[in-house]
């Protein structure tokens, strides 16, 4: 009887490819920065106030986020809060990828054995396992947080090669949100905890009163996006520890 059992290497809590880009600068991200506006005083004021308002409306347009997973950030020119809001984005960016990866995974895993989707993996895998195909399927931990899948019988067939390959891509995805997350979360509850503080920062640095309005204007919407963000993060984070579990269940089972 032949035993294939492809274990990817584990890592400790906090290490990842997360982990590893830690300390990389994130000055030379691309922010959209919007053309800032030249005010005036006296009678220019309502036609600056006019002007103002009609190009917001079709920059807002232009600015708003991509489609997919990008988290994009608008410049407040607070170059240190711009900094923060760019690295912020960027990981919010890398963890939502990865949680799309995870959950993609799962769902090729099981379309590949004809498990239903809503079926957790540890029951999906004890129903393969009924099916007494010639071919039995184990998960096995080789450190906290890596796993594997380990065929025994008829290990030879392309449909056991792609199912390991699949059990190693959603671990690997699994562990870096687990590795990402805590940072992310800390940094977003930063963002949003000092809000008024941060918003105030914004105000005084713009004596002209339309460079001020478009700034804070990018600060609101940065804001929201780190509110849902924050949340996001939280679900994200649950999710991956769930899946986990169920595959300690069927280790254990």
């Amino acid at each position: 009887m032949r035993i294939l059992c492809c274990c990817f290497g584990g890592e400790a809590e906090g290490e990842g490819r997360g982990a590893a880009n830690e300390n990389t600068s994130l000055l030379h991200q691309k922010v959209v920065e919007p053309p800032l506006s030249r005010g005036g005083t006296g009678s220019d004021a309502h036609v600056t106030s006019v002007r103002f308002s009609k190009r917001v409306r079709k920059q807002e347009a232009a600015e708003s986020p991509s489609h997919g997973h990008k988290v994009q950030v608008f410049r407040v020119q607070v170059p240190h809060l711009d900094e923060m809001y760019s690295d912020a984005a960027r990981l919010l960016t890398e963890l939502q990828e990865e949680h799309q990866k995870l959950v993609e995974g799962l769902k090729r895993f099981k379309a590949l054995f004809g498990c239903d989707e809503a079926k957790r993996l540890s029951a999906c895998l004890v129903e393969i396992n009924n099916r007494k195909s010639g071919t039995t399927f184990h998960l096995m931990f080789s450190s906290a947080h890596s796993f594997s899948l380990c065929p025994e019988g008829d290990v030879s067939t392309p449909e056991v090669r792609q199912a390991v390959a699949e059990v190693a891509s959603l671990n690997q995805a699994l562990k870096e949100i687990i590795s990402r997350s805590p940072r992310l979360q800390l940094s977003l509850q930063r963002i949003v905890g000092e809000k008024e503080a941060d918003r105030e920062r914004v105000e005084k640095e713009h004596g002209n009163w339309a460079d001020r309005q478009r700034a804070l204007l990018n600060f609101d919407k940065n804001l929201g996006v780190f509110e849902t963000g924050l949340s996001r993060v939280g679900e994200v984070s649950s999710q991956a520890e769930e899946v986990l579990k169920d595959v300690k269940v069927a280790v254990d089972g």
